[in-house]
């Protein structure tokens, strides 16, 4: 028997095991369409990802069948504050407010860690916040970075905002020396493999003085039956104990 079946099998019986349902309960699963990569990766009707991944090994074997909803990033949202499908999952951090803040799981399943990209080809060193003063930070569009406002609201620095990762590294490569891109390391290394980008021409220096790591959690339906989320938790707990968590990282990154 392979080394992978194994672990498989070992996951398997370490976890509790529930009869199927013939009607079996939904919990709908909501999923930010293209800039979630690689916590959120859908194309077409095949989702996977860090998040996702973690969110089918919590239901594997169990009563409750994934339902899924793919929204653009502020649709979403929309969508959630007014309430939303029923028992309701996606991921959120206590960092960003909001519905992806007001029920959490009772673990986090992921540390974020800001970088700076810019290109090689007019290298600069980044320390503080001054090493980017006349500079234009490359934002995408849809997501809130409190701790560089002051330094926009100012006019120390610039801010652009773009749709996507290809724009981003587009920018990036046409203004060397006077662009950087903010954004969380697992997405920029993630999209940058995707796209076959020479890694040679970006360097990526740590954020974390500006935005300090944190944790991300999966985010619930204030309203979640506490039945379900109390399972929801269970199951997280065990497959963190087992390893599996970090192998679904380990996949990705």
């Amino acid at each position: 028997m392979k080394k992978k079946t194994l672990f498989s099998l070992g996951v398997m019986l370490s976890l509790p095991l529930y009869a199927v349902n013939t009607q079996a309960e939904t919990v709908n699963y909501y999923v930010i369409a293209k800039q979630a990569e690689p916590f959120q990766i859908e194309e077409g009707n095949n989702h996977q990802g860090i998040v996702t991944d973690i969110v089918k090994a919590v239901f594997e074997q169990s009563p409750y069948n994934i339902e899924y909803h793919t929204y653009p990033f502020n649709r979403m949202i929309t969508l959630l504050e007014a309430g939303g499908e029923a028992n309701w999952i996606t991921y959120g951090s206590p960092n960003w407010g909001g519905v992806q803040a007001a029920n959490l799981s009772d673990n986090p399943i992921y540390n974020v860690h800001h970088v700076l990209l810019s290109s090689t080809g007019v290298p600069f060193n980044f320390n503080t916040m001054q090493d980017l003063q006349d500079k234009v930070v490359v934002l995408l569009h849809g997501f809130d970075y409190p701790q560089l406002e002051p330094y926009i609201d100012k006019g120390e620095v610039e801010e652009l905002r773009v749709k996507d990762y290809s724009a981003a590294f587009r920018v990036i490569n046409k203004l060397p020396g006077d662009t950087a891109f903010v954004e969380m390391e697992s997405r920029i290394k993630y999209n940058l493999g995707k796209q076959d980008k020479d890694k040679g021409n970006f360097n990526i220096q740590s954020f974390n003085t500006v935005i300090p790591d944190y944790p991300i959690y999966l985010a619930f339906d204030p309203k979640m039956d506490p039945e379900l989320q109390q399972f929801i938790n269970q199951r997280l707990n065990a497959l963190k104990s087992t390893g599996t968590i970090d192998n679904i990282v380990d996949k990705y990154l």
